[in-house]
């Protein structure tokens, strides 16, 4: 089995770099010369300069049904031409393809192509970030009337809790962690919760608490 990419730019670079890092046989299809030129350089890939909307160019790979095919075109309906070809022609069953408009989903899935979906992909990496800004916000409105604060602490490598269960931190009364953002994940901690790098720690506490919660768990 090997994974055939077709079309894109940087996004297959490192893409095949990690499927080679896995042992896997990549093979690489652009019809830029020069991006060509430079993949062959840098990867451990087979590389063909051409069209892949081409049955000729596409013959070059010795298509096989256990291939998986994954296709970046620019534009949907080259995709689509690709995924059909390839299905038709050389009987591949794993396609897999860049979905650039939404209105579009119907007619992959209609024919089991596989899709990513762009706004699903930019949407998996800010909708952490907008919860976490209306977690925050909900709270600042409850408790900023009663003498309270929300902070947000993010946690590095250097943290002295680092690698710490929530329990074993010694939380004083007045600061309370309410929320820990890792990663895609909104997590309510617990005590059996370990402090892990990289994530961001929403904090209630007492507005005299201030300094003492920054210092707990910001160095």
């Amino acid at each position: 089995m090997k994974v055939i990419i077709i079309g894109g730019e940087r996004v297959p670079y490192f893409l095949a770099k990690k499927l080679i890092a896995q042992g896997y046989d990549v093979f690489f299809v652009n019809k830029n010369i020069e991006l060509c030129k430079e993949y062959s350089r840098t990867l451990n890939a087979e590389i063909i300069n051409g069209d892949g909307t081409s049955k000729a160019v596409l013959d070059q790979l010795q298509i096989e049904e256990d291939d998986i095919v994954v296709l970046l075109m620019e534009r949907d309906r080259k995709n689509f031409f690709i995924a059909r070809m390839v299905q038709e022609y050389y009987g591949v069953k794993n396609v897999v393809t860049l979905l650039n408009n939404t209105e579009n989903e119907d007619l992959f899935e209609k024919y089991g192509i596989r899709i990513l979906k762009v706004t699903d992909l930019i949407m998996s990496n800010i909708e952490p970030l907008l919860f976490e800004n209306e977690v925050v916000e909900s709270l600042e409105s409850e408790v900023s009337s009663k003498g309270a604060i929300v902070l947000k602490i993010d946690i590095d490598w250097e943290a002295k809790i680092l690698r710490k269960n929530i329990r074993d931190i010694n939380v004083p009364e007045g600061i309370i962690v309410v929320g820990i953002v890792r990663g895609s994940e909104f997590i309510i901690p617990r005590g059996e919760t370990t402090i892990e790098p990289g994530d961001k720690l929403i904090i209630v506490c007492n507005k005299e608490k201030k300094e003492q919660a920054l210092e707990l768990f910001s160095f």
